[in-house]
């Protein structure tokens, strides 16, 4: 029994919803993100050893999603399919929230989602990054491989377009 690689096959297993939301931004699919989180632990699995623990396993898994995304978009010139809008079914425990407050809960976030869709991938996986899993620029610049100021400005251009995709009223996010 290898105790290493058990650690780091719990690691993996903890990680794995955040890394498919990750994938998600990523793609903006539900199918292709599924896709390429399964290949990121696939690949994680194989070459669990090049892992060095103590450092920070999550930014090394985002990173190996990262760079399998860019080499399969590289691979697989985009389609239509890889514009397909943020359809992934939204669900509320509708015994804490009226129906009625859920339907527009509901509305509100698929529009978010959509608007998201429509930045490209750079903004998109930053925005990912920053306002949803709650990462730092600089743990964002060091997921991403960019600087902290490409960071700031692909940040302020996302909350940029989506506002305006939004009428310009206000900070969304």
């Amino acid at each position: 029994m290898n105790t290493a690689h058990d650690q780091f096959t719990a690691q993996l297993l903890q990680a794995l919803p955040a890394l498919r939301r990750y994938c998600y931004s990523l793609t903006g699919n539900v199918a292709n993100a599924d896709d390429l989180l399964q290949s990121a632990a696939e690949k994680a699995l194989k070459r669990w050893q090049q892992y060095e623990p103590g450092t920070h396993f999550d930014r090394w898994l985002y990173r190996l999603c990262r760079n399998l995304w860019i080499d399969q978009i590289r691979r697989d010139k985009p389609t239509e399919e890889l514009k397909e809008g943020w359809q992934e079914d939204i669900a509320l425990d509708q015994k804490s929230v009226s129906l009625e407050h859920e339907i527009e809960q509901t509305k509100s976030l698929a529009s978010v989602y959509s608007q998201m869709n429509n930045l490209s991938s750079p903004l998109r996986s930053v925005l990912y990054l920053i306002a949803v899993e709650g990462r730092s620029y600089q743990e964002a610049a060091e997921i991403l491989e960019i600087p902290t100021g490409t960071v700031m400005s692909r940040l302020s251009r996302a909350r940029q377009q989506l506002s305006n995709a939004f009428g310009g009223t206000g900070d969304l996010l």
